[in-house]
């Protein structure tokens, strides 16, 4: 009995490790034959890994500073391009054949320069901008027309090709920088200013002037906001230019009502006044106020005064600067 059950218990233990799990396949699978040649070469070791030698944590490379070049230069910023600085200016009232215009003068570098030190630098067949009491009328060439046209008068003449005109006209080179402001006509019998040309007149010793007022306007010359007030007046007992006689209490002014602090002062742009004993032949001039325009570039209005005469004619320009009145250009033909 006890040889039976022995025998049992081998047969149990062989059939357990019979069924035990194979490393290299499934439990139970056969072993791999060895291939022909009869040598079985042994699988690859496994690696091994070492273990890590204790290095100091890696850090990010340093950089190398980029030099220091101090503050970096500011861009230039864009200025508008400079106004030229000279300009020859020139002046119509009409048109002639050559639709020409009368050389005045010019203007360069600040400075107001007579006909005579512009003519010689004038540039022919070069345009020019034209500006009429109501702003810029256009452009047109200049012409040298000295030898079809000699200078009458005593004043040069440009040709151009602009054949019309109405009223007064200036010419400046391309680009020259002309302002201009509204004009506003007012009635001539405006007490105020009838009695200002009054005082004024009695101040330079009319005790009874007749006031003849030919037109009163207003401007605002320095673009302040504040208007000038002008006033032309003209009286000559023996019409003018009919006559070239004058006597006591004959006058032309052009007078300016101009604010100054709490007050309104009335200054002469241009007086003539007279004190004859008896009529005498002084050939007087008649102011006429034509209007107003920069000619200089400075943003302030010039005053343009045209003046008639017995068999003559020409023009003025005052600049008006606080309360002082200058007279800056002036052509009349025989004056």
């Amino acid at each position: 009995m006890k040889r039976k059950i022995f025998a049992l218990l081998v047969c149990l233990i062989l059939s357990a490790c019979a069924a035990a799990p194979s490393l290299d396949g499934a439990a139970g699978a056969p072993a791999a034959e060895p291939p022909e040649g009869g040598n079985v070469e042994p699988p690859p070791a496994m690696p091994v890994s070492s273990p890590r030698p204790n290095n100091p944590p890696e850090t990010a490379p340093s950089l190398t500073p980029f030099p220091n070049l101090g503050a970096l230069p500011t861009p230039p910023t864009a200025t508008p391009a400079s106004y030229a600085s000279f300009s020859p200016i020139l002046f119509r009232t009409f048109v002639d054949r050559y639709y020409s215009f009368k050389l005045l003068g010019g203007y360069a570098d600040g400075n107001w320069m007579k006909e005579d030190q512009v003519a010689p630098q004038i540039q022919y067949e070069k345009m020019v901008d034209v500006y009429d009491a109501n702003g810029k009328v256009g452009g047109t060439l200049i012409h040298d027309i000295a030898s079809l046209d000699p200078p009458f008068c005593g004043s040069t003449y440009i040709g151009t090709d602009l054949t019309e005109s109405v009223g007064w006209q200036f010419a400046f080179y391309q680009g020259w920088q002309v302002t201009q402001r509204p004009v506003t006509d007012m009635a001539v019998d405006l007490q105020t200013y009838v009695q200002a040309a009054r005082d004024w007149l009695v101040s330079q010793g009319i005790a009874d002037p007749t006031v003849q007022i030919a037109r009163i306007t207003k401007v605002d010359l320095e673009g302040d906001g504040s208007d000038e007030v002008f006033i032309a007046a003209t009286y000559f007992k023996t019409p003018n230019p009919q006559s070239p006689l004058a006597e006591f209490g004959d006058y032309s002014v052009v007078l300016m009502r101009k604010v100054s602090g709490n007050a309104v002062i009335t200054v002469p742009v241009v007086a003539d006044v007279y004190h004859l004993d008896q009529p005498e032949p002084v050939f007087p001039l008649t102011y006429l106020l034509s209007g107003f325009i920069d000619l200089n570039q400075d943003g302030n209005l010039e005053v343009v005064l045209e003046a008639t005469r017995w068999e003559g004619s020409g023009i003025l320009i005052y600049e008006i600067k606080g309360l002082n009145t200058i007279q800056v250009l002036k052509e009349i033909c025989g004056g």
